[in-house]
Order: C-alpha cells, then sequence, then structure tokens
C-alpha cells in the first residue's frame, strides 16, 4: 500500500504557535534540523502539509506550527491559531525571548505560478531543509516546502517558504526568535 502525500487545500491552512513542545508524532516529519543558537536551540521540522519550529531556551520553549487546521494538535499553551490567509503579523513577548512572525499568502494564474515555481526550485537547492512531495497529479508540479534560517548574536531568523500546486498559491512566512 503507497501512501500519498497530497497537500491541504491552501484554504484549510493554519498558524498554530504554542508555548510548548509539540510532541513530534502528532505530524509526519519529513526532514528535520537542529541548530545551536547560542546556549539556545532550534529544531526545524518539514512535514507533509507544512512545517514545525520549535525554539528551546534554559527556560521557555515557543513552537511554530503551519499545518492543516485539522491536525490534532493541543490546545493546551496556544498562543496563536489562525488561518494562513492574506497577510498578517504576530508578536509576542515571553521571559526571556520573543516571538515575531509575519507571512503572506499569494495566489497567482497559472502561468505566473509555473514561473514562481522554476524560481522556487532553484531557491530550495540553498535551503538548509527542504523536500518535494508529489503533486495531485502526473502534469502537476511538486509541492515544495523549505527553510532558510539566518543566525543572529542573540537569536535565529527562519524564511519558509511552501507551495501549493493546486491552487496556485504559495506561503511565505518570516519568524524571528530574539533571545533578551
Amino acid at each position: 500500500m503507497t501512501v500519498g502525500y497530497l497537500r491541504p487545500d491552501v484554504a484549510d491552512m493554519v498558524l498554530r504557535v504554542l508555548d510548548r513542545s509539540v510532541h513530534p508524532e502528532l505530524f509526519e516529519t519529513l526532514c528535520q534540523i537542529t541548530i545551536p543558537v547560542g546556549r539556545n536551540q532550534a529544531t526545524l521540522r518539514i512535514s507533509n502539509f507544512g512545517h514545525a519550529i520549535e525554539f528551546r531556551t534554559p527556560e521557555k520553549v515557543i513552537t511554530e506550527v503551519a499545518t492543516s487546521k485539522f491536525s490534532p494538535l493541543p490546545l493546551q499553551g496556544r498562543m496563536v491559531d489562525r488561518r494562513l490567509i492574506g497577510y498578517r503579523t504576530h508578536t509576542f513577548e515571553c521571559p526571556g525571548l520573543k516571538y515575531h512572525c509575519s507571512y503572506q499568502l499569494d495566489t497567482v494564474p497559472a502561468e505566473v505560478y509555473l514561473q514562481v515555481h522554476r524560481e522556487m526550485e532553484a531557491d530550495a537547492r540553498k535551503a538548509i531543509l527542504t523536500a518535494a512531495l508529489p503533486g495531485s497529479s502526473v502534469s502537476s508540479p511538486d509541492c515544495l516546502s523549505y527553510l532558510m534560517s539566518d543566525l543572529l548574536p542573540e537569536g535565529l531568523v527562519i524564511h519558509s517558504f511552501h507551495s501549493f500546486p493546486d491552487n496556485g498559491a504559495v506561503l511565505r512566512i518570516q519568524t524571528l526568535f530574539e533571545v533578551l
């Protein structure tokens, strides 16, 4: 029996941010990497729906998950639970840590999407983490996800990109974890 990795409809995507870790078994991890950030660490994961980023300090854990609204994530500790539509930002501070996120969902005509997709394929080669999932048909482009990172003296910036070929959409998320 083969398992498909069909992406959810982009309209079902949500951003959930929790002030705790999330058990990795709650989403299927396709690839992951852990990055040391001074005395702290960030674990980045790409799943079949989107991504999960866990930033851990000795005192605090913040987890950002871009996923389907049907994903079974815990309710306890949710600080953000928003549909990923349009453009939006979220910022909050916890003891010793500041979280800032902005995201944008762009939907474009098919001929423009194919050009954007080719550019994303080239950018994905330079990413710290990349996954390509089969499209919904033989003629459909792959669903791309990739994460790029910028290490800062007191934090980390993650640039996340996810493509949704069936919707002609690209989701871009920029996340900053700043140690205070």
